[in-house]
């Protein structure tokens, strides 16, 4: 499996506080069948860009080190979860915030209430300027529980949906399970990932989470959404 959104790289966001824990968070992916992981720590300070991109390759490639001499076998990707605003129209080049180096970039708006209008704004401007953006976890936005028909709005402009496991289980509770299951279901949303940010709660054991989601989603749903899709983003192909 491949995990497109993930918080375990360590001391930059509110995920691992330190390598320890970072690894902790790597061995439990490995033992649950996720051979990949792209390491989107949050990125909002538009105006630290550069200082954002040399802690967080510099950790990357730290964790790779060790995950090599410990023979653990887990592939780490780069990317990052942007928290859209404003900043976006100030910033030059955002290329080294898409996964991979391919044209998807993960983003995420207000968990309140925003402004539609702008919101769609900011959603433009990275598809004017090429980018394919995949909206981080729909299922816990307020605002797309107000108006819905905002997700037909980024439908429209092919924007890609991405759900959080633990909101299928029903853990962020019963509003975001259930528009998550719906938005899997009716193949609105495209992927699935653990959004994991620690090894206790939000933790990357996969197949226990597995368990935990109603039948519903059934076994062709998630190889869709957890190894078929993710890997054509990886190879920058449509979905």
């Amino acid at each position: 499996m491949i995990d497109i959104h993930n918080h375990l790289l360590y001391g930059i966001d509110d995920g691992a506080p330190d390598v320890d824990v970072s690894m902790k968070m790597c061995i439990d992916a490995v033992n649950n069948e996720i051979s990949t992981i792209v390491c989107t720590p949050h990125f909002y300070k538009y105006h630290q860009l550069d200082e954002f991109l040399e802690t967080r390759d510099r950790r990357i490639g730290r964790l790779k080190n060790i995950l090599r001499d410990e023979d653990v076998p887990l592939k780490l990707l780069s990317g990052a979860e942007i928290f859209l605003s404003d900043g976006i129209f100030e910033a030059e080049n955002l290329d080294a915030l898409t996964i991979q180096g391919t044209n998807y970039m993960l983003c995420e708006f207000p968990l309140g209430p925003f402004n539609i209008e702008r919101s769609t704004m900011w959603i433009d401007e990275l598809i004017d300027r090429g980018y394919r953006p995949i909206l981080a976890h729909p299922e816990r936005y307020v605002e797309l529980h107000r108006n819905f028909n905002i997700i037909d709005e980024l439908l429209s402009r092919d924007v890609v949906f991405q759900v959080n496991i633990d909101s299928l289980s029903g853990k962020n509770g019963m509003k975001p399970q259930g528009m998550a299951i719906d938005m899997v279901k009716r193949k609105i949303a495209k992927l699935i990932a653990t959004d994991a940010h620690d090894p206790e709660f939000r933790h990357t054991r996969i197949l226990q989470k597995l368990n935990e989601i109603p039948s519903i989603i059934d076994e062709d749903l998630l190889e869709e959404c957890l190894e078929i899709n993710p890997e054509r983003i990886l190879r920058n192909k449509k979905i």
